[in-house]
């Protein structure tokens, strides 16, 4: 690694991948650093012994029709989406008159948001509570939230009392409604998600620095330094594209808006737990409940043989017991599934590179997030965390990082210290 480069990238997630891919392409002297020993950082795709079959630990869905940046990813690494086999959907599709009417009313709040905007959340500050406030501001009927939460859940992976109403606000404003935000045509990515950042890693034209831990970085008029396992890297500037929830754990000595700190001291409340299970041949399943198994569905390989079943759950008071739960009570939702042993997860939120699934911001944090995307140059902060559009999913990777290229390539440029639209 050169003793000073242009530009140090922090994270092999998607967000650093895209950033470290762009800058190296504009002629930049770039160095990527990664904790892990892979790519990929929340995108985690491993093979599920007797299917067939590879599977997403962590990011899986994709929404073509507006994931317009990944979408574009895809098609440049000759990658191909596959959409699930159609089943009948057991559950909270089942939908009454008094469903519709709750979400006609979720669809005129969304309205007043215009998501392409940094700063869209400000539009609604009345709205920036538990999503548990909002519904019992508006009486809305257990019976009613049982059918909304486990849509809200898919979205924002968190519990319902800790999360604010605005992420769920935003991503109906952004899908273009209630209906397309909890039925979108989404598909997965062919070979898993993960095969996304090992092209990008292998189109990179820089090093890779695996197993290298940030733990301080800090910037003065001599530039930016970075302190970790690996040892020290100067740079003119930095791009940090981390989960916001590792943040805390490292020493940021950088001139941070106050709201940007307290943010990220606190931490956002994203706690799902994903797993897969190994069942006998048979139909695809799909169904999903409150408040557990909030949502199951099914794989086969096209040579048919056993069938991935994956579900997903609060991971309270841990992923362990999440997951048994939720196993518990697919069992009994579909009693003609028979499992076999084999089973897989990862623990996201005990990963020491992740403490946490994907963002949902807690009540309060939307303009600490937008603080922290907006830091200025020379080190910024990128991730789908922090995506001005479409945080926690892979498009807001994308965008992020790409939109934190720019900022950076500008601002060497030019001296120039454009705002995050990523």
């Amino acid at each position: 690694m050169a003793s000073t480069i242009d530009v140090a990238v922090i994270g092999a997630g998607l967000a650093g991948l895209v950033a470290a891919r762009d800058l190296a392409e504009a002629g930049y002297r770039v160095a990527l650093v990664e904790a892990r020993d892979r790519v990929g950082g929340r995108t985690f795709s491993a093979p599920l012994a007797g299917t067939g079959l590879t599977v997403d630990l962590g990011a899986e869905w994709v929404a073509p029709q507006a994931h317009a940046a990944m979408v574009a990813e895809l098609q440049r690494y000759g990658l191909d989406l596959i959409a699930p086999a159609p089943v009948y959907h057991q559950g909270t599709r089942d939908v009454t008159k008094d469903y519709r009417r709750l979400l006609v009313s979720l669809d005129q709040q969304a309205r007043r948001i215009d998501p392409t905007q940094p700063n869209w959340y400000e539009a609604v500050p009345e709205l920036d509570v538990s999503l548990y406030d909002d519904l019992h501001s508006q009486r809305t009927p257990q019976s009613l939230q049982r059918q909304l939460l486990p849509h809200a859940f898919a979205l924002h992976g968190a519990d319902h009392r800790r999360y604010s109403a605005v992420n769920l606000y935003h991503d109906i404003a952004a899908f273009g409604g209630c209906r397309e935000a909890f039925e979108a045509d989404e598909r997965r990515v062919a070979g898993g998600a993960q095969i996304l950042a090992q092209r990008l890693a292998a189109d990179l034209g820089t090093e890779i620095h695996h197993e290298w831990v940030a733990v301080k970085v800090g910037h003065s008029a001599e530039g930016v330094v970075i302190h970790g396992s690996g040892g020290k890297l100067r740079a003119t500037a930095a791009v940090i594209a981390l989960p916001v929830n590792v943040l805390a754990e490292m020493t940021l000595d950088l001139p941070l808006a106050p709201l940007a700190r307290s943010a990220v001291e606190e931490g956002h409340p994203g706690r799902a737990a994903k797993g897969w299970r190994v069942a006998e041949p048979g139909p695809d399943i799909a169904s999903s409940g409150w408040p557990d198994a909030i949502e199951a569905y099914s794989r086969q390989a096209a040579t048919g043989g056993s069938r991935a079943i994956a579900t997903f759950n609060l991971a309270y008071p841990d992923h362990r017991a999440g997951l048994d739960r939720a196993w518990a009570t697919v069992a009994s939702r579909h009693p003609d599934v028979r499992f076999v042993d084999t089973a897989l997860s990862h623990d996201w939120v005990s990963d020491p590179y992740a403490r946490g699934t994907w963002l949902a911001a807690a009540p309060g944090q939307s303009r600490g997030w937008h603080a922290l995307a907006d830091s200025p140059p020379p080190v910024v902060f990128a991730g789908g965390d922090i995506s001005r559009r479409w945080f926690g999913w892979m498009e807001g990777a994308i965008s992020s990082g790409a939109d934190a290229a720019h900022r950076i390539a500008t601002y060497l440029q030019s001296g120039h210290r454009l705002p995050a639209l990523g």
